[in-house]
């Protein structure tokens, strides 16, 4: 990744000051070690449901990923510093984003990314500002605006996307492209890459007394579906074992042998209830 950007500052003229990186999951967690390892590469970076930098080693990437690692703040930012010893330059600001119901990368994750970056960067983890966005998404800003932590209400394991025209919408969705919001166009609002530094205002329109409102439909958000080893389902809560045999939580669906040889896919349907299936 180093080298790709090298070859871009150098053969496209890239500006090596407005240098930015992101990822999803195992993407995300990359993201992090890239932010980590070289500071003066990157401006800023997005971290989309991913783990912190250095969470495995010590800890197995299997109780990252599905259970999360609690360190201080202080332990965190050391494993950031000691990535780059003796570096004294600026670090590049970091955003994280993760849904709640992410049983694929435990949102606890986003909590202890947080506590890194503010480490890091020398700010409070104590929010200087907290706003809600549409998709039930509520964004906490810490210090000058130096770390941003998106938390989903409801939302899976996945990119967020929001299908449509406007300025301030992208992609579509799909599996791991989860319909909420623009993520990316958040993203490079904050990054200094849109022009008009944030959404488009929109005109207040003058209200007709004779007008009646004609209600949006609300859409229906995609089945959250997991796929994964059964091992891996029961340790992420969506399902439990008796005498060596998993069974989805909620519906009790048996899913075989308790075992990471056997691979099942689960949908969930309501709040801590999953079936077998999608």
């Amino acid at each position: 990744i180093r080298q790709m950007v090298s070859y871009a500052v150098t053969h496209y003229g890239s500006d090596p000051h407005r240098v930015f990186i992101t990822g999803l999951s195992a993407g995300g967690a990359m993201a992090a070690a890239m932010l980590a390892t070289y500071p003066d590469v990157f401006a800023a970076g997005s971290v989309v449901a991913g783990l912190p930098y250095r969470c495995a080693p010590p800890e197995t990437t299997v109780m990252c990923q599905f259970v999360g690692v609690q360190r201080t703040p202080q332990q965190w930012g050391d494993l950031v510093r000691n990535a780059y010893p003796g570096y004294q330059g600026p670090r590049p600001k970091v955003a994280i984003w993760h849904g709640t119901s992410d049983f694929t990368v435990t949102s606890i994750n986003a909590t202890e990314l947080m506590k890194q970056w503010t480490n890091v960067l020398g700010i409070s983890q104590t929010p200087s500002e907290t706003r809600s966005l549409p998709a039930d998404t509520t964004l906490d800003i810490y210090g000058a605006d130096q770390v941003r932590r998106y938390l989903i209400s409801g939302m899976g394991h996945g990119q967020p996307v929001d299908p449509g025209s406007a300025t301030d919408q992208c992609g579509t969705a799909g599996a791991y492209f989860l319909d909420r919001l623009c993520a990316a166009y958040h993203d490079a609002v904050w990054f200094g890459l849109a022009d008009d530094g944030g959404p488009p205002p929109t005109a207040t329109p003058t209200p007709s007394p004779t007008a009646t409102p004609t209600p949006s439909p609300t859409a229906t958000p995609p089945p959250v579906c997991v796929t994964y080893h059964n091992y891996a389902h029961t340790l992420a809560g969506r399902a439990y074992q008796v005498g060596g045999y998993t069974y989805a939580v909620g519906s009790d669906d048996p899913l075989g042998l308790w075992s990471v040889g056997v691979v099942t896919t689960l949908r969930q349907v309501g709040p801590d209830h999953w079936v077998n299936g999608c």
